[in-house]
C-alpha cells in the first residue's frame, strides 16, 4: 500500500473525492505507460464513514487494520461543520475559536491524532490539508516544523500551537516528512505532489495535464517541487511565489527585493546559493510554466498568453520560449492540441 487515506466522519467531500479522484487517475496513468497501478486504502472509525453533503464511503478500520510505515497517511480537511456540532448555517462560524476546540475534542479527533503520531515514529510520511493540518498539530508532528493550512487557522495555531512556524501564504510546504497544504482545494495540489513524490514526475505531470489543475495562475504551487528541500533558506521559494502572485506586473528585482526586507544583493546571493541560478531566470521559469498552463487552457490567443505573463506582445513571448523550450509558442499550442 502506497497511501493510507484517513477519513473521519464529518471530512468534506470534496477534500476526500479529490484525494480518491487523483489517486484513480495517477494509477491510470501508470498502467498507460507500463508501470504498476497505484495502490491505496481508505481508513476511518467505522466501516461506512459520512463525509459532508450527505455522502458516505466504505472504509477500513483504523483500529484494526495495520497501516504500513512505507505508505504515506493522507488527512484531507476534517470538516469543522461535524454533524455532530452545534454549528450555525453562517459559514464563518466553522472558524470560531470554540467550535475548533469542540471539533478537536470530539471522541475521534484523539483516535486520528494517535494515529498521525504512531505512524511518524514509525517513519513513516504524513500529510493533510485544510482543517486536517489541525490533527498533525494535536499530534504533535508539527512540533518546530514549517506547515500550511487555511489562512482563517492562521491565528488558532499562532495561539494553541505556537510551536508550529505556520506560513499561510504558502500553498504547501514539506518539513522533515510532514506535509501540509492550505484551503480544501488544495488537497489536489497536495496529492499531485505526493503522486509526484512517491511514484514520479512523468505520472504526476500526465495526471496535472488531465485535470488541468496547472490553469490556476494565483496558486503559487509549482516552486515547492524545485525548492522544498532548501528549509534553511525559504528566499528562493518566497521570490518565485511573489514572482507567481504578481503576474502580469511582475515587479524589478530591486522592487522584489525590498518586498522581502532583504537587499537586492542578497536577493542574489541567496539565489544563487539556494538554486545554482539569478532571481531573473526563476522569473523566467515562473513566466514560462505560467505560459505552458493557459497554453494547455487551449482557447486564448498567443496575444492574451503573452500578456498574462507580463509581456507587451508575442515576439517577447518567442523569445522566451526559445530559450527554455527550443521551440516556438504556436508550436507548443500545435502539440497541446495533439495531446
Amino acid at each position: 500500500m502506497q497511501f493510507a487515506i484517513a477519513v473521519p466522519k464529518g471530512a468534506l467531500a470534496s477534500s476526500v473525492g479529490a484525494t480518491l479522484d487523483v489517486l484513480r487517475v495517477a494509477s491510470r496513468c501508470a498502467v498507460s505507460i507500463g508501470q504498476p497501478p497505484l495502490t491505496w486504502g481508505v481508513f476511518s472509525t467505522s466501516e461506512v464513514v459520512e463525509l459532508s453533503s450527505e455522502m458516505s464511503l466504505k472504509a477500513h478500520s483504523l483500529e484494526h487494520v495495520a497501516i504500513p510505515a512505507s505508505a504515506v497517511l493522507v488527512v484531507p480537511g476534517i470538516g469543522l461543520d461535524h454533524p455532530e456540532l452545534d454549528v450555525e448555517a453562517d459559514i464563518r462560524d466553522r472558524f470560531r475559536e470554540v467550535n475548533i476546540w469542540k471539533r478537536l475534542d470530539l471522541a475521534d479527533a484523539l483516535q486520528y491524532s494517535e494515529a498521525v503520531g504512531t505512524h511518524h515514529r514509525a517513519g513513516g510520511t504524513v500529510a493533510a490539508s485544510c482543517s486536517g493540518v489541525l490533527f498533525l498539530a494535536q499530534a504533535g508532528v508539527l512540533d518546530h516544523r514549517r506547515a500550511t493550512t487555511h489562512w482563517r487557522l492562521s491565528g488558532f495555531f499562532h495561539k494553541h500551537f505556537p510551536l508550529v512556524k505556520v506560513d499561510t501564504r504558502q500553498m504547501l510546504i514539506e518539513d522533515a516528512g510532514v506535509i501540509s497544504a492550505g484551503a480544501a482545494m488544495a488537497q489536489m495540489d497536495l496529492m499531485l505532489y505526493l503522486i509526484r513524490r512517491v511514484v514520479g514526475k512523468d505520472i504526476a505531470e500526465m495526471a496535472m495535464k488531465y485535470f488541468l489543475i496547472d490553469c490556476r495562475p494565483m496558486q503559487a504551487r509549482y516552486h515547492v517541487w524545485d525548492h522544498l528541500r532548501l528549509e534553511h533558506d525559504d528566499v528562493s521559494v518566497r521570490f518565485e511565489s511573489l514572482i507567481e502572485a504578481s503576474l502580469p506586473n511582475i515587479p524589478t528585482i530591486a522592487e522584489a527585493a525590498r518586498r522581502l526586507h532583504i537587499t537586492h544583493r542578497t536577493l542574489a546571493r541567496r539565489i544563487l546559493k539556494a538554486t545554482g541560478t539569478s532571481p531573473q531566470a526563476i522569473i523566467h521559469a515562473v513566466r514560462m510554466r505560467h505560459a505552458q498552463r493557459l497554453i494547455a487552457i487551449g482557447d486564448l490567443s498567443l496575444d492574451e498568453i503573452a500578456y498574462r505573463v507580463g509581456y507587451a506582445n508575442v515576439s517577447s513571448l518567442r523569445k522566451l520560449t526559445l530559450k527554455m523550450e527550443q521551440t516556438t509558442p504556436a508550436s507548443l499550442k500545435r502539440v497541446s492540441r495533439r495531446d
